[in-house]
């Protein structure tokens, strides 16, 4: 009896099995052996005053995606209640997988920089793929994450990732800022880390880059790689006026002749 009650002790001070980090976990829950599929976009859901609640109901209402990707940028200043009310309130529990990347916002201060890290995993940038795509998730959310250790990683995933027909990379923010006459809004801060990343997708043939950052949408090329940039997810919009100023999502379809991009405007219910 002693021996016993003594196990039941040794047994109650283990540690608990860590929780796999949310992405890490929403990874898992998504089929990977689809050819043909759908999965959603979405950025820059934050801010106190986000309209991320009025935009997901429109999402979860899409016909069959498998995960929704979101672009960073889920919170302002990075710190555990605000992950909590502005993001993990709305989509724990939910059937379809949400994935994040980093972004300035989840590195907005020191002291909170390591609660996207023990929230969601580390390191930020990781690859999975899907049927016939291979999907590519950087951490560019500030001029220093853009590291050796990163670009070599990346490098190796893109020769890898020549063996899929179809090519994504994931963001936070864009390589220019497509505005005119604008406070650039980009990583031109670092413009050798611009050129580098354009040089590596256009050479590895990357078939879209999805990045947020700006509130907004645009798309064009960089270099000879599409972009679009979807900023609309819910936090306040920049352009206003313009019709690049509107809230929004990409719900986007892979299938036998390539991917099929779909901007959606969901309809904003008062209250």
């Amino acid at each position: 009896m002693k021996r016993k009650v003594l196990l039941l002790l040794f047994l109650l001070l283990l540690p608990l099995p860590a929780e796999p980090a949310w992405n890490e976990d929403n990874l898992a829950r998504i089929p990977k052996d689809q050819k043909e599929f759908s999965f959603v976009v979405v950025g820059d859901t934050q801010g106190p005053n986000s309209k991320f609640p009025k935009v997901l109901p429109s999402i979860l209402a899409e016909e069959g995606p498998l995960f929704v990707f979101n672009l960073g940028d889920l919170v302002n200043y990075a710190t555990e209640q605000e992950y909590e009310d502005t993001f993990f309130r709305h989509v724990r529990g939910l059937t379809l997988p949400f994935l994040t990347c980093a972004s300035n916002h989840d590195h907005f201060k020191s002291k909170n920089a390591a609660n996207y890290s023990r929230l969601f995993g580390a390191p930020h940038y990781y690859s999975f793929s899907v049927g016939n795509a291979c999907f590519i998730v950087l951490d560019n959310g500030q001029d220093w994450s853009l590291n050796e250790s990163q670009f070599g990683w990346l490098e190796e995933v893109l020769k890898k990732a020549r063996a899929f027909p179809w090519r994504f990379v994931m963001m936070h923010r864009p390589l220019r800022d497509p505005r005119p006459k604008r406070t650039p809004h980009d990583m031109s801060g670092n413009p050798e880390n611009v050129e580098r990343l354009n040089r590596l997708f256009d050479g590895y043939g990357v078939t879209m880059v999805f990045t947020g950052h700006i509130h907004s949408f645009y798309t064009g090329k960089w270099g000879n790689t599409p972009y679009i940039i979807t900023g609309g997810g819910g936090g306040g919009l920049y352009d206003k006026g313009t019709p690049a100023s509107f809230h929004h999502y990409i719900r986007v379809d892979v299938g036998p002749e390539g991917p099929a991009y779909k901007v959606v405007k969901p309809q904003m219910t008062s209250g």
